[in-house]
């Protein structure tokens, strides 16, 4: 190596250690795939930086700490997954709509199903946008603003909680079976004669393969909606 070659070698790696060429996107983009790989708590700013060849102070210039680094990964796998328009939508076939998109991105990203636990729940643009198109979605309704907050609310704990169990379930296994499949199958070997419920609940048939039991779960509480939109539609 000449010596020229030599100093732009030496200059190209000071640059990447003080944070020359670093970026707030390359930043979140790494620690996505970092979350992706070993979950949202592997996401460190030492890590980041060993991957980015960097020094560590230099992506506080970016990032102001893991909340905010929190916060632009939600936001950036949001709008990956961003909800499409819906014109010519039912209020059901939206809610269906928003199950889906969100289902896909839990399974692209399981660790989303764990970041609203960190000190600062993770709003960005992306995320209040996703929020508004929801509750526009429910406008046909005609409930107050308040009470759709509430339902969405419920659509989402519904999904976040069916999705932890399924993805839970599925670790080091891929399955297409729901949880009713599942717990038939912890049961079937067990003396069920004192609970008879339990035992006629055993011997149904199966519900099927893919996702029909969050569907048909999804369903249910649309039907709640619907009841309680129209309460509100005859006071």
């Amino acid at each position: 190596m000449d010596g020229n070659q030599e100093g732009g070698a030496r200059s190209m790696s000071k640059g990447s250690r003080d944070g020359r060429g670093l970026s707030r996107a390359r930043i979140v983009a790494v620690a996505i795939e970092i979350a992706d790989a070993d979950g949202l708590d592997a996401v460190s700013m030492r890590r980041i930086a060993e991957q980015l060849g960097s020094g560590t102070m230099s992506l506080y210039r970016h990032v102001s700490g893991k909340d905010d680094l929190t916060v632009a990964m939600v936001d950036t796998v949001t709008e990956a997954y961003a909800y499409p328009d819906a014109d010519g939508l039912d209020w059901r076939a939206r809610m269906h709509l928003l199950a889906k998109h969100d289902w896909d991105m839990y399974e692209a990203h399981p660790w989303l199903l764990f970041a609203d636990l960190t000190a600062t729940p993770p709003f960005g643009t992306e995320g209040l946008k996703s929020m508004d198109w929801a509750l526009a979605a429910l406008e046909p309704l005609g409930m107050p603003l308040a009470e759709s907050a509430r339902a969405i609310m419920t659509i989402n704990k519904y999904l976040q909680g069916s999705a932890r169990s399924e993805l839970g379930e599925r670790r080091g296994q891929r399955s297409d079976h729901g949880p009713e499949t599942r717990w038939r199958d912890r049961l079937a070997e067990v003396d069920l004669s004192e609970y008879p419920r339990l035992q006629l609940l055993v011997t149904l048939g199966e519900p099927g393969t893919g996702r029909p039991w969050f569907d048909s779960g999804l369903d249910l509480i649309l039907d709640g909606i619907a009841a309680r939109s129209a309460a509100f539609a005859t006071d």
